[in-house]
């Protein structure tokens, strides 16, 4: 018994100091290079070697390490192949000093592989369909090519995406092969794709919801029985969630249950609450504090008719104003509305109340937004010291297109508007007048964090009484979306008085440098320049600033200090604006 006491002492002895030796020697460090190739083959080689994942393994010890790095050859090999290299030369070594390891791989590439036939055929309809003669006629793949299995197996996936897309639901690729000669260092590749038939849309099944089915089929972009294609599928999801009904929709090709050549359309609609309530708080250099409250009801009936009602209250500006929309009115006009608003209005050059009512239309034309609106406006108004009532009946036309990769915080985007009205005093108008106007902006963003913008507005009013034509109608510059450094609408054309009373033409534009220090926080120099006139001999006003932005979670904070400089009177102005840049 004591000699078996001894023999535990002694193996427990042994225990403690091989794993106290253990924990007390120096982890390796390893480096691996990769040397005789480019700089980003060497990159994608050295994140596929078990060596370079297992460095800062704590499993790392020497006998692991020449394991790993046995195999590294192999891995290597196997790597390049996959770029056209079947015959690479390489040469490995392993060195160390102390408990600092270096595992370097020198590769010579020899002759890469590359494509003697490529045998690419389609049978079924798709051998006739324009869109797969435009694959083959530009296939990625084409003799004398370097051979590389990633570049194949993209370009063997194009074709079934294709035809997926297109509605080649029973297609397959009947041969998919590449056949190498390595000594040769030839490889033909074969690519034979069977589609089928070619299914069509069948029956687009809607669920029950609070909006008529006559509703939601004028949504649909595609007729039973048309040839299947997927960025229509995609265009009903996005026609449904426009729409402005639906919570979640989901537009399901039923694959499943296709037959006799058609395929089913199964849709899933969540709807939105009926009613609408909305509140805002806001600021404005221009409308100083601003409250804002919303009523909508999104289902006035079953053919997708809703109501709106809104207040916007500021210390400059309160409108009162009600919406009865008539969306998807036919296939060429989206909306039809019949709206009314009063407005008063209280600047440093006017103040106002008018109240209108009218109608208009909503359509995609040429890529362009068009609105079309005739409008009764009655608009009682003074200027200086002078006081009007003017009623007028007003048709109009606008159009507008934004480009934008993001229109809350824009790199590079524009957008543009021209606007057209007028009147006559032969139908139910006190005045005849006639106005253009066009306003524009755009956005263009160079290095990282840095933006150039420019904005401008030109208008243009031609009437028959000057002194009858409504404020509202008038041209006035100065703000922060206007000239900075000048009072909101405090510049335009002055009376013998002194007084600004607006002008018939506008003239205004701005550039601007940005660039962001800190994340979301940056900083800007701009200058404004313009005017309202009566003449293009009246004096351009212009001014200079700085400004702080701040990407906040409710858009662009733009904070600015501005000088009008065309008035050395004028002191420095802060101007605050909340909102996307388009």
């Amino acid at each position: 018994m004591p000699a078996i006491a001894s023999l535990y002492r002694l193996l427990f002895i042994f225990i403690l100091i091989f794993f106290s030796s253990v924990s007390l020697s120096d982890p390796i460090k390893l480096t691996v290079k990769i040397n005789g190739v480019d700089e980003a083959l060497s990159k994608t080689l050295l994140n596929g070697l078990s060596i370079e994942k297992q460095k800062d393994s704590d499993r790392l010890n020497q006998r692991y390490l020449e394991k790993l790095h046995t195999s590294a050859i192999e891995e290597l090999r196997t790597m390049l192949t996959v770029f056209g290299y079947y015959q690479p030369d390489i040469n490995a070594e392993l060195h160390h000093d102390k408990d600092n390891w270096q595992a370097i791989y020198t590769i010579a590439l020899g002759e890469p592989v590359k494509l003697s036939l490529v045998d690419l055929s389609f049978i079924g309809e798709a051998a006739e369909d324009p869109e797969f003669i435009k694959l083959k006629k530009s296939f990625a793949l084409e003799p004398g090519q370097q051979l590389n299995h990633q570049k194949y197996e993209a370009a063997k996936k194009s074709i079934l995406t294709l035809g997926i897309s297109r509605g080649y639901f029973d297609g397959k690729l009947t041969q998919s092969e590449v056949e190498v000669d390595v000594p040769k260092n030839i490889a033909n590749v074969y690519l034979h794709y069977d589609s089928g038939v070619r299914y069509r849309f069948g029956q687009t099944l809607f669920p029950d919801t609070v909006v008529g089915e006559p509703l939601l089929e004028k949504l649909v972009p595609y007729t039973e029985g048309e040839p299947y294609l997927n960025t229509k599928a995609l265009t009903l999801r996005k026609n449904l969630s426009d729409s402005g009904y639906f919570d979640s929709v989901s537009v399901k090709t039923n694959r499943a249950e296709r037959d006799d050549g058609s395929v089913p359309m199964d849709i899933s609609l969540e709807e939105k609450p009926r009613q609408l309530y909305t509140a805002g708080l806001g600021y404005g250099t221009d409308t100083g504090a601003r409250l804002s409250l919303g009523w909508e009801n999104r289902y006035v009936n079953k053919r997708g008719h809703r109501l709106e009602a809104n207040a916007r209250l500021s210390q400059v500006t309160n409108t009162v104003s009600a919406d009865y929309v008539m969306p998807f009115w036919s296939e060429t006009i989206n909306t039809v509305g019949v709206n009314t608003e009063f407005k008063q209005q209280d600047t440093d050059t006017s103040e106002s109340e008018s109240f209108a009512v009218g109608g208009y239309y909503k359509r995609d034309r040429w890529g362009w937004d068009e609105t079309g609106s005739l409008k009764v406006l009655q608009e009682n108004f003074d200027i200086s010291d002078e006081s009007e009532s003017t009623l007028l009946l007003i048709p109009g036309m606008s159009w507008s297109r934004t480009w934008a990769d993001n229109t809350i915080y824009t790199k590079h985007g524009a957008r543009l508007s021209l606007s057209l009205s007028g009147a006559s005093e032969a139908v139910l108008s006190d005045i005849t007048f006639g106005q253009i106007v066009v306003r524009g902006k755009f956005i263009q963003s160079f290095g990282e964090n840095s933006r150039f913008i420019t904005r401008g507005s030109v208008g243009a009013t031609q009437v028959s009484d000057f002194d009858r034509l409504p404020s509202s109608l008038r041209f006035f510059t100065g703000g922060d979306n206007s000239i900075r450094g000048f009072d909101y609408q405090s510049l335009g054309p002055e009376n013998s008085d002194g007084d600004v009373v607006g002008g018939r033409y506008l003239a205004v534009g701005s550039v601007e440098l940005e660039h962001m220090f800190l994340k979301d926080w940056g900083g800007a120099v701009f200058s404004d320049f313009g005017n309202a006139f009566n003449s293009f001999s009246d004096p351009i006003e212009y001014s200079v600033g700085v400004g702080v932005r701040w990407r906040s979670p409710v858009g662009l904070i733009r904070v600015d200090l501005a000088k009008g400089l065309s008035d050395k009177d004028e002191p420095i102005a802060l101007h605050i604006v909340i909102g996307p840049d388009l």
